[in-house]
């Protein structure tokens, strides 16, 4: 029961990302249930920038990433 509660109580929060310089892009978990370094291996593997920032990696226009 104790081991699983951890995983509830993040499951209940969440942040927002602002202006995006305080968050990774593939390593914080900013979208969705896991960091995209773990959801994309392969295309974090092919990453030049491993440790960019969001604000760096494109930008919200009209709801949609560009």
């Amino acid at each position: 029961m104790l081991e699983d509660w951890g995983k509830t109580f993040e499951a209940r929060f969440k942040w927002e990302v602002g202006n995006g310089k305080e968050v990774f892009f593939w390593k914080d978990n900013w979208l969705g249930s896991e960091d995209l370094k773990s959801r994309f291996p392969r295309l974090f593997s092919l990453s030049m920038v491993e440790d960019a920032k969001l604000f760096r990696c494109g930008d919200w226009v009209n709801n949609i990433w560009v």
